[in-house]
């Protein structure tokens, strides 16, 4: 978060910026895939060879839908308490529930019950695991939400695990076909991590979504590429024993420090974040989050810098004497149990400044959603309103402000991607969600999406040939998106089919995308 008082000078506007600042330079990628290779090399391949008894990823990462279904239909309806809003989720989290002699036969009768427990006994299996993936698409998939999928038109990847001990570690490497951003190898998915009492400290490139929204984050979501870096997290969210601070209940802390590309404006400029999520009542979660680009080439980088920077004391009047680019908000949501049902309601809300201590300049996201049981399976449901354009919620509506800076003039994104919302900037945005999930382990999904982009119709150009093209529309553009997605067990693999249409075509910084894009991806583990 940045004082009320700062001019931001936020791209879009009319102000030119400070001369001090670095030009941009050409990307190197394959000196930045050799050195995160070598990296990594240190770590994994030795435990790799040390291990003679493995299994898989300790965690849960985003992107299964049937997943975080079933972990939240297990804790809305009492099976489990513990925070659900920040993946990827520990499997230790679930290990009570899926474990515990405790558990009620209405618990383990259910659908989320059984899923869990076959993917909990699948990653815990004492041998190496191996997984395969293929991905095909017309274009690159222009919007995401929680199911991810292929990235490129035309990808292929592996991903070797185990976990020994407290030890764990996982080594992927994907190929991708004339990517816009320029990396044909990447190593997203790689860790090493390591568990000291209740606390994992890990090294890697995983995914993050932060937030109770199904289709976006104002925050912190899938729709990037994942930020290589540090990261420390709670292993299960036990409560504190202090009578002072046991009604906080369940409790989960994750924090960050990641380095962004060398292709950008501010050159290797690192994100930080934090978030803090807990569970003061068995219906309630509330999240606590902030990140900030700090650092980078001609920057700042000193500990003075570092600690005003997390003080958030870091704001002046001088973009140069600015060491920092942060913002932080609030999210919650509430359970409702009715019948057999279950009845969410979810809000985020997300500041770009700072003004009284607290978010300003706000964007934010709310929503409905619904869990079922019906036709021999399960249903998720959700209504879900975006609104990226600053203050339009509360205060002076701003455009061109939301996920954008005066200094760090790549703004809040990765590769070219929005780090949280995939609808970008100054967008509104109502999704309407429905999953089905069959008992023989098929998903069905559609989501139906009215959105109104880019609205103030500003061209938030980007300096030419010093970073990936850019994902957000030259103009503003209402369009109705339908996405469907098919998902089956084949081959002893699993087998996911998309489409999405829209009623025009849109134009973007990065080029034309058609109405309808097609994909079809297939993951196979190797036991």
């Amino acid at each position: 978060m940045t004082m009320a008082g700062r001019d931001r000078r936020r791209c879009g506007g009319t102000e030119k910026i400070d001369s001090a600042l670095p030009a941009p330079r050409q990307r190197d990628t394959s000196t930045r895939c050799r050195a995160w290779l070598s990296s990594l090399t240190v770590f994994i391949l030795p435990g790799l060879w040390w291990s003679a008894g493995a299994d898989a990823r300790p965690w849960i990462e985003p992107g299964d839908v049937r997943a975080r279904h079933s972990v939240q239909w297990l804790v809305d309806t009492g099976c489990a308490n513990l925070p659900q809003s920040t993946w990827p989720l520990m499997w230790a989290e679930l290990a009570t529930v899926l474990d515990g002699s405790e558990t009620s036969a209405q618990c383990r009768d259910s659908d989320a019950w059984r899923y869990l427990r076959r993917e909990r006994d699948y990653h815990a299996a004492d041998w190496a695991k191996a997984e395969f993936r293929l991905g095909s698409a017309e274009r690159e998939p222009l919007f995401r939400d929680f199911a991810g999928g292929t990235r490129e038109k035309a990808e292929a990847g592996v991903r070797l695990e185990w976990v020994e001990g407290p030890l764990s570690a996982g080594l992927g490497m994907t190929i991708a076909h004339d990517p816009r951003d320029g990396d044909e190898v990447r190593l997203d998915g790689s860790y090493v991590a390591a568990t000291f009492g209740n606390w994992v400290v890990g090294l890697g490139a995983i995914e993050r979504w932060w937030g109770p929204g199904w289709h976006s984050s104002t925050m912190l979501s899938t729709n990037a590429r994942p930020v290589p870096g540090f990261w420390i997290n709670r292993k299960t969210s036990q409560p504190f024993s202090w009578p002072v601070l046991r009604w906080l209940g369940p409790w989960q802390l994750t924090a960050i420090a990641g380095q962004l590309e060398s292709d950008r404006f501010i050159e290797q400029a690192k994100l930080l974040g934090a978030r803090f999520s807990f569970r003061p009542h068995p219906t309630l979660e509330i999240g606590l989050s902030r990140t900030a680009q700090w650092g980078g080439e001609g920057r700042q980088q000193d500990l003075d810098s570092l600690g005003e920077c997390l003080a958030g004391t870091s704001n002046t009047d001088t973009l140069n004497d600015n060491p920092c680019n942060q913002i932080a908000g609030a999210d919650a949501r509430l359970a409702l149990p009715i019948g057999n049902s279950v009845v969410g309601l979810y809000g985020e809300l997300t500041g770009e400044d700072e003004a009284g201590n607290l978010p300003s300049r706000r964007v934010g996201l709310g929503g409905i959603d619904v869990a079922t049981n019906w036709f021999d399976g399960s249903q998720q449901f959700y209504l879900e309103h975006t609104n990226t354009m600053s203050g339009d919620l509360i205060g002076e509506v701003r455009a061109n402000y939301a996920y954008e800076h005066g200094v760090y003039q790549s703004g809040y994104r990765f590769h070219g991607r929005n780090l949280a919302s995939t609808w970008e900037g100054d967008s509104r945005v109502t999704t309407l969600g429905a999953s089905h999930f069959f008992s023989d382990g098929s998903d069905l999904s559609l989501t139906l999406s009215f959105a109104e982009l880019n609205r103030d119709g500003a061209h938030r150009t980007r300096l030419p040939g010093a970073e990936p093209p850019m994902l957000d529309p030259v103009t503003d553009r209402d369009l109705d998106i339908l996405t469907v997605r098919y998902s089956r067990p084949l081959w002893d693999g699993r087998l996911t089919l998309a489409g999405v249409t829209s009623d025009e075509r849109l134009q973007t910084v990065a080029r034309s995308w058609p109405r309808t894009t097609l994909s079809v991806g297939w993951e196979y583990r190797l036991d």
